[in-house]
């Protein structure tokens, strides 16, 4: 972990430009990496590199830089962004001489994918949603147009988090009883990733995996 940690936090510190388009991946400039970063890179270790692999959202690239790392080959990573799309593809390529891995467009687009992993994580896409019911039937469509994977590494704002916030309104924020209601039949398990106060928002990473 440490060894891909150096390398990312060498290229965001390199690539000022790319931080002013997307200023969150600015915690990658820092010692301390993101606690969801470091599950999900847990989480991947353990798990098998032949797996297909679709990630929502995915910035600049920081959780992808884990997935390529790590090994795996079947990877599709969607950023709806056209600029911070290219700069995500130009940082896989000058890392891990991998290209063709980020596609520029909202998933799932008009085309179907199979994946054994599905992952979202430092993501909410609050513009496609208006209500509560609205966010739930949007993360279950992934997960449906993902022909429902084995893996579901999901963070959302946790309900635990009460103030206003424009940005992450109240309908976005899920708690545990919501994940289980969402996605019946399955294991899951979680992490408390931010809380506020410390944190300016309260977050939880879920592990969702079918039984």
């Amino acid at each position: 972990m440490e060894k891909l940690q150096a390398l990312l936090r060498e290229y965001r510190r390199s690539h000022p430009e790319d931080l002013n388009m997307a200023p969150w991946s600015s915690q990658y400039c820092q010692m301390n990496f993101p606690k969801y970063w470091e599950i999900v890179y847990c989480i991947l270790k353990k798990m098998n590199r032949r797996h297909q692999i679709i990630e929502i959202g995915c910035g600049l690239g920081d959780i992808t830089s884990i997935l390529v790392y790590l090994g795996f080959k079947d990877i599709i990573s969607f950023e709806k962004d056209k600029e911070i799309a290219r700069r995500a593809q130009r940082s896989i390529s000058e890392l891990f001489q991998k290209d063709n891995i980020i596609i520029n467009g909202e998933y799932p687009g008009c085309n179907e994918y199979d994946c054994d992993i599905l992952i979202m994580v430092n993501c909410a896409y609050v513009t496609l949603a208006s209500s509560k019911e609205e966010y739930l039937n949007l993360l279950k469509s992934y997960y449906r147009h993902a022909k429902e994977p084995k893996f579901f590494i999901l963070e959302v704002i946790d309900s635990s988090y009460k103030n206003k916030d424009d940005e992450f309104p109240s309908y976005i924020r899920l708690d545990r009883n919501d994940i289980e209601v969402l996605f019946p039949n399955t294991s899951i398990h979680s992490w408390v990733t931010y809380k506020y106060p410390e944190n300016r928002r309260s977050k939880t990473l879920y592990l969702i995996e079918k039984k």
